[in-house]
């Protein structure tokens, strides 16, 4: 029913993981429509269902889209190689309070207001130039406080944190515009074209050329 679902929502959205105790399939199955003859099939259809639905819930809950897939991409395999619909429950079960954990644990490092400020001006000035004294002056810290803060919050450093949010954005136009690479270089702030594949390749293990013709796709 669509109250036991938004009650289950609601406690993945607030990290409640150790309230989470979901309803045995046996109890389910007169409340489900049939998605297959077989009930493992069943069972396991549900189980995809309900993972790709807790995944979203916890990306909206704050959890970085990444880790939400990771652990989605996780659960999955394991699911392959499950036999019966007990196996396939524990995954079900497990799936649900991994993301409501996944949500909690976002909560509890939240970042705290000079590395929101930080993250936020990246955001907005993600097509320019970056550099370290340009955030540190606009946040008004020293450089080198404002690195060891945003590394300990962010478990990763402000320059490095910089580059990768500008070669998402560059997959991006790699993959859904025909803008050459030059042009995607300079207009992600990089100086020339060869620091630009440089630092793509540092991220993606390939060039923007080899990334291209991989994963282009035609928009209409």
């Amino acid at each position: 029913p669509m109250t036991a679902e938004n009650s289950l929502m609601e406690l993945i959205r607030e990290g409640k993981y150790d309230e989470i105790h979901l309803s045995p399939f046996s109890r389910m199955d007169m409340n489900l429509g049939t998605m297959a003859l077989d009930p493992l099939t069943q069972h396991t259809y549900l189980t995809v269902s309900a993972i790709s639905l807790f995944s979203r819930t916890a990306i909206g809950a704050g959890v970085r889209a990444d880790d939400a897939f990771d652990l989605s991409d996780a659960l999955l395999f394991f699911l392959s190689y499950y036999k019966t619909s007990d196996e396939v429950y524990e995954i079900y079960q497990l799936s649900a309070v991994m993301f409501a954990k996944q949500v909690h644990q976002t909560k509890e490092k939240k970042p705290s207001y000079q590395t929101e400020r930080v993250l936020n001006y990246i955001a907005r000035n993600i097509y320019r130039k970056i550099t370290i004294q340009d955030v540190a002056d606009y946040v008004g810290l020293a450089p080198n406080y404002l690195c060891r803060l945003f590394s300990k919050e962010m478990g990763i450093s402000l320059y490095q944190y910089i580059q990768r949010e500008k070669i998402t954005i560059s997959c991006n136009l790699l993959r859904y515009t025909d803008r050459s690479i030059s042009d995607i270089a300079t207009y992600m702030g990089f100086q020339t074209q060869s620091n630009f594949t440089a630092v793509f390749r540092k991220w993606q293990n390939m060039t923007p050329t080899q990334y291209r013709e991989e994963n282009y796709r035609e928009t209409y």
